[in-house]
């Protein structure tokens, strides 16, 4: 299999994983295609990366942005921008979150979010004492990873089955959460559950912060159109489900603005609305037909 099928069957597949995984992943791949062909005629290869994955606009964005901005002689150049790009945004949204974490305070996570993790090591890193609890995120249980990674940096870490994310909220002092896409109406796409996780953070009086980078936003919402929220196969769920059952395994929700404290970018800390009121006025390359 030529390596950039490969990849393609890898992010559909699972074997690469995380929004800004992948869409680094994604536009590494571009560049090398325009390195080894010596022509930027790529698009047909972008549109197998957009389409390999559902709610994923930084992975359309960044594809986006790379052939927009790409010649034969810049490519590796926007390449480095982008990946500089994300670096600097991650150290940002992990500095701002850092800030909310209180010394021996215990903060609730779900499933697994790089931008989230970060932020918890940059606290410990800044000295502070506290615990976090978190999920196991079923099927893939990528919340074992969050685990794992705080564990080893010695982050004290209660691990909970989906089902105990009620007692597992009890006496925390805020959730964090990544997503996987931001839309226009202050809605954010992340790991199925993260509703029902906000909401009853919501009903608690605890806070709810939402970490993404600013390019995950959607501007096709904007437009009316629906982020598509990716259904896995069933068989994660049940390889041989009996006759009769249908087996529902979609791997985001949505969460309701409502449910959300704030939504931490790399452009600050700002409610919901006016988190994407903001990114629409700062990100205007991602809206190119109005500009």
């Amino acid at each position: 299999m030529h390596w950039f099928h490969k990849l393609v069957a890898d992010i559909k597949a699972l074997k690469i994983q995380g929004a800004e995984r992948v869409a680094r992943e994604a536009v590494k791949g571009l560049a090398r295609l325009v390195r080894e062909r010596g022509s930027l005629a790529v698009r047909r290869e972008a549109e197998l990366l957009k389409r390999a994955r559902p709610t994923e606009p930084l992975l359309r964005n960044a594809a986006g942005y790379f052939l927009r901005h790409a010649s034969l002689t810049n490519s590796e150049k926007v390449l480095a921008r982008i990946i500089t790009g994300f670096d600097e945004a991650d150290a940002r949204i992990a500095g701002y979150a850092a800030g909310l974490i209180r010394e021996g305070g215990t903060y609730f996570t779900h499933c697994h979010s790089s931008t989230v993790v970060q932020a918890f090591l940059l606290a410990k890193r800044q000295g502070k004492s506290f615990s976090v609890r978190n999920t196991e995120t079923r099927p893939r249980e990528q919340g074992r990873k969050t685990a794992k990674e705080l564990a080893a940096a010695g982050i004290p870490v209660a691990h909970y089955v989906d089902s105990g994310a009620r007692a597992a909220l009890t006496g925390c002092k805020a959730v964090f959460l990544g997503a996987d896409a931001l839309l226009a109406d202050g809605r954010v796409a992340n790991k199925v559950g993260s509703e029902m996780i906000a909401e009853l953070a919501k009903n608690r009086g605890i806070p709810v912060y939402v970490l993404a980078n600013s390019w995950k936003y959607d501007p096709a919402t904007a437009a009316g159109y629906k982020e598509r929220l990716e259904e896995r196969p069933s068989e994660e769920i049940w390889k041989r489900a009996p006759q009769g059952v249908t087996v529902e395994n979609f791997a985001f929700d949505l969460i309701d603005p409502r449910y959300i404290t704030a939504v931490i970018t790399e452009l600050g800390i700002r409610d919901p609305f006016t988190a994407v009121k903001e990114i629409r006025q700062r990100r205007t390359w991602l809206f190119p037909t109005e500009t």
